[in-house]
């Protein structure tokens, strides 16, 4: 799932396809036929571009038609947008890539196997998490890699920033760890399978979402969960939020469904 900033919401399967339109209408604005790879990641660009990522490239999608395609060497499972307009694609090959006007004009080397997660901090810097278990912090200008955070046993697939700068990660140990600085300061569990995506609402309420089928909101202040949903009867790959405080969740059950 990918919000952009007028409230139209784009949504991707595995076939494929994209959807894109507003939350509450049944019309479409524009759609991605099924075809040319699942749909791995997607992106709002500044100029209101979607990014399309898949199997092997990234297509950039302007007023329903596809402007420009973008080769990658493996999966590029997950994008970031950039205040600048540019973007970020992680690969299957633990490599970040930093696209701009068509071409890549930088790259990060540092994690070991499939980058599942971008984000960009309010600090300017860039948090990447990845199949090898870690999360790295990285300075984009100068392409080098900060700090390491190291503590999950498994995959970490998700990221999120607080409202108090503190990182949310999620992981398919089936856990969620909240890092200030390098320091863990506390592990989240409830979770009964993997935890495949965060979301933060406005008030700093942490969501997340799960192969459990279910969503879980967490208060990060005591590491409590406050309520838990399940909505969905596949598990939940993605989560978004609205201007409005919306949660909106994405899932193999090929639904999408607004929690207000």
């Amino acid at each position: 799932l990918a919000v952009r900033k007028d409230g139209v919401v784009a949504s991707g399967d595995n076939v494929g396809e994209v959807n894109v339109r507003k939350v509450g209408e049944a019309a479409s604005i524009f759609r991605r036929e099924t075809g040319g790879g699942a749909v791995s990641s997607l992106a709002w660009l500044k100029d209101g571009t979607l990014a399309v990522g898949t199997t092997d490239k990234v297509e950039l999608w302007k007023t329903g038609r596809c402007v420009n395609t973008l080769k990658v060497s493996s999966d590029c499972i997950a994008l970031c947008a950039l205040p600048d307009g540019s973007f970020l694609g992680g690969s299957g090959e633990g490599e970040i890539k930093h696209w701009r006007d068509g071409k890549c004009v930088r790259e990060l080397k540092g994690h070991t196997d499939y980058v599942l997660s971008l984000i960009r901090l309010k600090n300017g810097k860039i948090a990447s998490g990845s199949y090898d278990r870690t999360i790295k912090i990285w300075d984009l200008e100068k392409g080098k890699c900060l700090h390491t955070l190291e503590g999950h046993t498994d995959v970490v697939t998700a990221l999120a920033e607080l409202p108090d700068g503190r990182i949310a990660s999620a992981s398919q140990d089936k856990t969620i760890k909240l890092w200030r600085d390098q320091t863990c300061e506390a592990t989240l569990t409830g979770h009964s399978d993997w935890v495949r995506c965060l979301a933060v609402l406005p008030d700093g309420t942490l969501a997340s979402g799960s192969l459990d089928t279910t969503i879980k909101l967490w208060n990060t202040k005591d590491g409590a969960c406050i309520r838990s949903f399940r909505h969905h009867t596949k598990r939940v790959s993605a989560l978004a939020v609205l201007k409005d405080g919306t949660l909106l969740s994405g899932s193999h059950d090929g639904n999408v469904e607004a929690l207000r």
